[in-house]
């Protein structure tokens, strides 16, 4: 008899789950292997004390799936068209399901059921049709192998590693998802491309600001949509779903707790809510627009009509306004929010303010603007000094 608990960590949504694997003997000579997620563990000690108490369960009552089975009487028939008894159809292995028979639990029993983001949902979905299933969905789970990786991986060469771990992503949340629910007995190992360090494109003081009074000479929306990417570092679709209410003007405080993907509410990339001050034009603009609106909870930015919540494309559009007015080349909303994060660096920021700001679930991430701080390269610059001097 043997217990052995597994803590599993699951990144993409921020938990935690226990696993018991837990193997008894029985006076009967009966072996019986139990893998079970643990509920309600908070830790190692309460899974391993809820593992004791259920293989003195095992030992006392045996196996209640197996019970059900000798129990019942079915018809089920082997393959020379016999009826097979109770006893013959529980020692029948069960069939292996393919990776697109098994994708369907693992977007309900999973997916939906963890109530992931509304855009982790779609992306998942997205991946298994457009590129795991037209290559693997006919493999039964337990017979995709590291070849298999590699010819996916050698498949869509042609796409950035970013792309193609996205894809190997979701098939390593299946194959675990497998092997946790005791479908298959192992995984095979996958191997992610190493990513590339991204250039991202932003702008320099004088366009930004060439920018912000294009925006402003249009209407109000514009230049609020430019100021709170630009100097604020909102995300589109936390642009898009800002409320009034959320717009603290006597602190000069924003507060970033929705976004808007498709006209579905919820938590910002990666469940961080944060705080921004505000700059000082924005906190004017907002002031104003409190002021003269009566509906607090309604959004900051409106759709052109007056009515009606704003998408991600109204905001884009909004900015897009702006740079044809400004005679700039026409982009997304992302490039302000590259803007605003340079625009610390440049001016000393520290990392930690920078990633706070801008809500970056990742330092690695905020260390691709530092290169930009000033003062960083001058004290390098200036240890050379203190040598040649």
């Amino acid at each position: 008899m043997s217990i052995k608990i597994r803590e599993r960590v699951y990144p993409e949504t921020n938990t935690v789950t226990w696993q018991a694997d837990i193997h008894v003997k029985l006076v009967d000579g009966r072996k019986i292997r139990e893998r079970a997620k643990i509920p309600g563990a908070t830790s190692r000690s309460a899974a391993l004390k809820w593992a004791r108490e259920r293989e003195r369960w095992l030992i006392l009552h045996g196996h209640e799936k197996e019970e059900q089975q000798t129990k019942k009487k079915t018809k089920t028939k082997d393959g020379d068209g016999h009826e097979l008894g109770a006893e013959a159809e529980a020692r029948a292995p069960a069939k292996m399901p393919t990776l697109e028979e098994f994708s369907e639990r693992f977007m309900t029993e999973y997916v939906l059921a963890n109530r992931l983001k509304p855009s982790t949902v779609y992306n998942r979905k997205k991946y298994i049709r457009a590129y795991l299933v037209p290559n693997l969905g006919a493999r039964p789970l337990d017979q995709i192998d590291e070849a298999d990786v590699q010819r996916l991986k050698a498949k869509y060469a042609h796409q950035a590693p970013s792309s193609v771990n996205a894809i190997l992503e979701v098939l390593g949340a299946m194959l675990r998802m497998g092997v946790e629910w005791g479908v298959i007995p192992t995984m095979p190992r996958i191997r992610k491309l190493k990513p590339q360090r991204h250039r991202f494109a932003y702008y320099d003081e004088v366009t930004y600001q060439r920018l912000v009074r294009a925006a402003g000479e249009i209407d109000e929306r514009c230049l609020l949509a430019v100021l709170l990417g630009g100097d604020a570092g909102l995300r589109g679709g936390e642009i898009a779903a800002l409320r009034l209410v959320n717009c603290d003007v006597k602190r000069g405080v924003l507060h970033v707790v929705e976004n808007d993907w498709r006209g579905k509410v919820g938590l910002p990339k990666g469940n961080r809510t944060r705080q921004v001050v505000m700059t000082a034009r924005l906190r004017k603009l907002l002031r104003a627009m409190k002021q003269r609106s009566e509906d607090h909870e309604a959004r900051v930015i409106t759709r052109s009509r007056g009515s009606g919540n704003p998408t991600l494309r109204v905001i884009v559009s909004l900015v897009r306004k702006a740079q044809r007015a400004a005679e700039m080349p026409q982009t997304g909303t992302h490039i302000l929010r590259h803007t605003f994060c340079s625009r610390l660096a440049a001016r000393g920021a520290t990392p930690k303010a920078i990633q706070e700001l801008a809500g970056h679930a990742n330092s690695s991430t905020t260390d691709r603007y530092m290169h930009l701080a000033p003062s960083a390269l001058r004290t390098a610059i200036a240890l050379i000094e203190e040598e040649s001097a």
